[in-house]
């Protein structure tokens, strides 16, 4: 139904801008611009790529398969577009609303809390509550829920806790807040896993609960290419929410900035590839992550010819290299067209060096082939032309997707429909 567009690279570059807030103070003295690795973490060093299309893994159809029968089908009405739209920001695929729900300093993370509240993560050290009480669809209160947690890159909401991703210093800690005496602001805290190796490149990432009641952490990469000392890094951690049980459930994974599972408890998760390779290769990937699976970084990626590489889990899509692939998330709403149901919906923050590279919000269709899956061709949910870099992105109680734009310091609200 609608034209495929184009992704294009991002690189270990450095996000700038964003829209200003209250916590003026507090930010001069936590929140300096990221380096160059913030997403990388926040991002990787540029490169260029010589296209700028998003590409989905071949599927594994015979060439020569030929249909035994025809049969005679009554075609389907078209389904009616809505017109009634509200387009505040880029380009969005026909029948979509796009609209600022809110503003927070530099978003990194997204997560809805069981009341329905959207809590937001700030590299101001600051994880915000951000609430609707009017019914507008855009927020009008937004408080700090927790303060000094540097570098917050993943929040998940377990039970009546929220656990923060975050680097304290190159110490990368899992810690878990509360607010038991109901006053919107965390007065306790309890920490679940300390010690990660955060000290480098990369640092801890998203959090995601699975359906085995364990919490699945991304674990970045400490360098662009090496051999890692400690096998928790470049690699897919998980232990229990009390922080028991921690071990390598995935590995070879260069930044695995993003994690979901969708409607089958499958994880996916996305990856960021190397940069020494230049702006053309390797590309940006989403994988299907299996236990025990690995994902070839440093040496392996899409186009690699070592024969090592033939037992490196492949991903099911790729990106245009340097794009920086990032947040995550399988739509589990009903606000979209059936059609969308459970495909993944991934924000690609563009690059800060190459600033004619695309990015937005892209719909990866997902389906599932035996054990593994396959993905359609991705296309542009939302495509942000000359402003905006999206960094994570997740679905609310109302069915709407929400994204975190980390350059212009606003949260945005997609609907098909209106706003």
């Amino acid at each position: 139904m609608f034209a495929v567009l184009a992704l294009a690279g991002l690189a270990a570059c450095t996000p700038s801008g964003g829209a200003p807030t209250t916590e003026t103070a507090e930010r001069a003295a936590t929140s300096a611009a990221p380096t160059d690795d913030l997403t990388d973490d926040l991002t990787d060093a540029p490169t260029d790529a010589p296209t700028d299309t998003l590409t989905a893994a071949p599927t594994n159809a015979s060439p020569g398969a030929t249909a035994t029968a025809v049969a005679t089908l009554t075609p389907a009405p078209t389904p009616t577009i809505p017109t009634d739209t509200v387009v505040e920001r880029g380009v969005a695929l026909p029948g979509f609303s796009v609209t600022v729900y809110g503003q927070v300093f530099r978003p990194t993370a997204l997560t809805f809390g069981p009341d329905g509240t959207l809590y937001v993560a700030s590299t101001e050290a600051v994880v915000y509550a951000l609430s609707d009480t009017d019914g507008d669809r855009r927020a009008d209160m937004n408080t700090p829920f927790v303060r000094g947690v540097k570098v917050p890159l993943g929040l998940l909401w377990v039970d009546d806790q929220l656990y923060v991703s975050h680097n304290e210093l190159g110490d990368g800690r899992v810690i878990a807040f509360a607010d038991r005496d109901g006053d919107g602001r965390a007065e306790t805290q309890t920490e679940i896993v300390a010690g990660l190796p955060s000290d480098g490149r990369h640092q801890n990432d998203d959090l995601v609960l699975g359906p085995d009641g364990y919490i699945y952490l991304g674990m970045g990469s400490t360098c662009d290419v090496c051999v890692e000392a400690n096998a928790r890094s470049a690699a897919i951690l998980r232990f229990k929410p009390d922080g028991s049980d921690l071990s390598v459930y995935a590995r070879g994974l260069r930044n695995p900035y993003g994690l979901a599972f969708n409607a089958a408890g499958d994880l996916f998760a996305t990856d960021n590839g190397r940069d020494d390779l230049g702006r053309e290769s390797p590309p940006e990937e989403l994988n299907h992550i299996v236990s025990g699976g690995d994902y070839g970084w440093p040496t392996c990626y899409v186009g690699a010819t070592e024969p090592a590489c033939n037992t490196a889990v492949p991903p099911i899509a790729t990106f245009t290299p340097r794009s920086s692939a990032d947040g995550l998330v399988f739509y589990d709403g009903d606000a979209f067209p059936e059609a969308y149901r459970d495909d993944a919906f991934v924000a690609v923050l563009g690059s800060y060096v190459y600033i004619d590279l695309e990015r937005g919000v892209a719909h990866v269709p997902i389906a599932k082939d035996g054990d593994a899956y396959t993905a359609g061709e991705p296309e542009w949910l939302l495509k942000l032309v000359t402003q905006g870099r999206p960094l994570d992105v997740t679905v609310g109680p109302d069915g709407a997707l929400y994204v975190a734009d980390y350059e212009m310091g606003e949260i945005l609200r997609i609907n098909y429909g209106k706003p």
